[in-house]
């Protein structure tokens, strides 16, 4: 009877697992999984009456003996339903970290998996919810300066459990270590505006962070107010910097607190939709797993809008149900073109109400251009003496700007074929020169203007927009 219900809940665990790392189930040898991208521990035992109970224990975080904590844990646990709260101690005191565990017991042979599902969703929600009180206690969030109003502490049993956003879903489990590389918020802003151009689109990134670490210290002391939705639009031509962007505002959700890990899941229709029928929901939402916790920035968003034979629709109901399910645990950047995107917005009205801020990347001018060429050479321990400067300067002017331009992307693009003819002007001059001449560190570092290709010839009568975008 034993091993047939090892074999059997084990199954059913493996079913929903993202990772089994081993065990037996056993008291002493724990099945260790990751469900949901979190670290869960599943025992069979027997009662003191024969009962066989199934205990599940998900992994919050490592936890000091802060009296704090250890108040909050011992208030919360009686109130808790469902699950209860507590803490491992080490056997030896300072030896390891204590561990922070939900825990649940069900009777082992009356687990279903419609039974089992709903308790690894109840876990999983008070598990991210714990973690995310937690990092109050221990670390405070930035306090907004109220000059009229003393501050005053709130006890935790007078603020309602919704009071707490909800945190996503780490890979691994955080470590002190972890959270001290984590970089604050105003490091986070310097890479954003150390970015060539995109005025526009760093003061909307500082509104909606200052909006958002706001309403995070509503929260925080338990004030009512609007939720601030983080998921957003970014409408632009390819090389504008969506994708670096969206990858930072992951990091300020995480160093704001609204988001525990803050990476950044990139896709597209293909990564979403699958061939054949039933396959796309499924497809859907394993790359969503991948994202709790972080940011999913689904790139031309509006190739999802199809026919009604067409799967895509089938990929924007699982995505659009997933955020409903795991509100306040991600975030989904959608980017295309702006006509597109607004037809995509409006082609559902889930979508219309969960992204409610377009943030709008134009593209860039030369001299924004001609300083993405000078940074690349920069980075790559290249020099460009004037002439080449001038050379680069004449090609990037005859480049259209039209529907699709590449910006960025041409750019490189530019800067991989200088490089390239550079190396093989610096060769033809060695062969000539002889075999047994070397080259010199400043021949390997210069550009020079024989290596920029000539000002392509372009007969197309499309309309340029250098400045603003385009409409």
């Amino acid at each position: 009877m034993t091993a047939g219900l090892h074999a059997l809940l084990g199954g059913l665990l493996a079913q929903r697992a993202d990772r089994v790392a081993g065990g037996e189930m056993t008291e002493d040898d724990p099945l260790e999984v990751i469900i949901r991208g979190e670290s869960l521990s599943a025992r069979l035992y027997a009662r003191y009456n024969g009962t066989l109970v199934l205990a599940l224990d998900m992994y919050v975080d490592d936890v000091e003996d802060d009296p704090a904590v250890m108040h909050w844990v011992a208030t919360r646990s009686g109130v808790m339903p469902f699950a209860t709260l507590h803490v491992d101690r080490a056997s030896v005191p300072g030896s390891v970290p204590s561990v922070l565990m939900v825990s649940h017991t069900m009777v082992a042979g009356a687990v279903t998996g419609e039974e089992l599902d709903e308790v690894l969703d109840a876990l999983t929600h008070m598990a991210r919810r714990a973690r995310g009180r937690l990092g109050e206690l221990l670390v405070p969030a930035p306090v907004v300066p109220d000059q009229s109003v003393p501050e005053q502490s709130v006890p935790d049993q007078a603020v309602p459990d919704q009071a707490v956003p909800d945190q996503g879903v780490p890979e691994e489990r955080p470590s002190a270590a972890a959270s001290a590389r984590s970089r604050s918020v105003d490091d986070v802003l310097a890479e954003l505006d150390g970015m060539v151009g995109l005025h526009v689109v760093k003061r909307e990134i500082r509104r909606l962070v200052t909006a958002q670490r706001v309403a995070a210290e509503r929260r925080r002391r338990g004030l009512a107010g609007a939720q601030i939705s983080p998921h957003l639009v970014f409408v632009g031509n390819p090389g504008t910097g969506k994708t670096t962007v969206a990858r930072l505002l992951g990091e300020l959700y995480r160093s704001i607190g609204l988001l525990p890990t803050g990476q950044l899941v990139e896709t597209d229709r293909a990564g979403l939709v699958a061939p054949y029928l039933g396959q796309t929901a499924l497809r859907t939402t394993e790359v969503c797993r991948q994202a709790l916790g972080g940011v999913l920035f689904i790139d031309e968003a509006y190739t999802l809008v199809g026919g009604e034979r067409d799967y895509g629709h089938e990929a924007i109901d699982t995505l659009l149900r997933f955020m409903e399910v795991h509100r306040g645990q991600m975030a989904v950047v959608v980017a295309g073109y702006p006509l597109e995107m607004a037809r995509f917005i409006d082609s559902n009205p889930g979508l219309r109400s969960r992204f409610d801020l377009t943030v709008g990347f134009a593209d860039y001018a030369t001299s924004e251009l001609e300083q993405i060429f000078a940074d690349l050479a920069t980075a790559n321990d290249y020099h460009l003496d004037d002439d080449a400067t001038t050379a680069v300067r004449r090609y990037i002017e005859a480049w259209p700007r039209h529907r699709g331009f590449g910006n960025g992307r041409e750019v490189r693009r530019l800067f991989t074929e200088v490089t390239r003819r550079q190396a093989e002007l610096l060769v033809g001059a060695a062969g000539a020169a002889g075999a047994s001449v070397p080259l010199s560190t400043t021949d390997l570092c210069r550009l020079s203007a024989a290596a920029v290709p000539a000002p392509p010839v372009f007969r197309s009568h499309r309309p340029s927009h250098v400045v603003g975008g385009y409409l």
